[in-house]
């Protein structure tokens, strides 16, 4: 009962226009739990804030409803383009040595995925590096993770 009287009694009010941050705000018009002028309200507060109305009932907005391809869009509106690997010029092999680094797999283990030798992986993986354009393992990993490499079934 604590946690609900501290989450209700919170007024962001004098704390929302120190924020400095692009912020967009998404409220359901029928929300009745929190009243959707309450939304727009906060949204005014913060500097250049943007505001968008989703046509719901619900507080927590399903993925079965119409308005979630509208929440949908929105984000992805919102959210600055990431830039994307240049995957498409990685050979076959190089893609599947990828998805191991992408899973945490060092040289030694991922050549006994592939049935080849360290070194040829070794090699392998300094040429994706090259092609990436990155220097590290880490930033490696980040750009598969981010184009969604660690999670394929091989």
């Amino acid at each position: 009962m604590q946690i609900v009287e501290m989450i209700y009694g919170t007024d962001v009010r004098t704390l929302a226009p120190q924020v400095r941050s692009p912020t967009m705000v998404l409220h359901a018009r029928g929300d009745a739990i929190n009243p959707f002028d309450e939304g727009r309200t906060v949204a005014t507060l913060i500097p250049a804030a943007q505001f968008v109305p989703l046509e719901s009932r619900n507080h927590i907005l399903l993925d079965t409803e119409p308005a979630w391809q509208q929440f949908v869009e929105a984000i992805d509106d919102f959210l600055p383009a990431r830039p994307t690997a240049r995957l498409d010029i990685l050979t076959a092999r190089e893609n599947e040595v990828l998805e191991f680094l992408a899973r945490g797999l060092d040289n030694e283990a991922i050549a006994k995925q592939l049935g080849s030798s360290p070194k040829t992986v070794r090699n392998q993986v300094s040429t994706i590096f090259s092609k990436l354009e990155v220097t590290s393992r880490a930033q490696a990993v980040a750009q598969a993770r981010d184009a969604g490499f660690g999670h394929k079934d091989l």
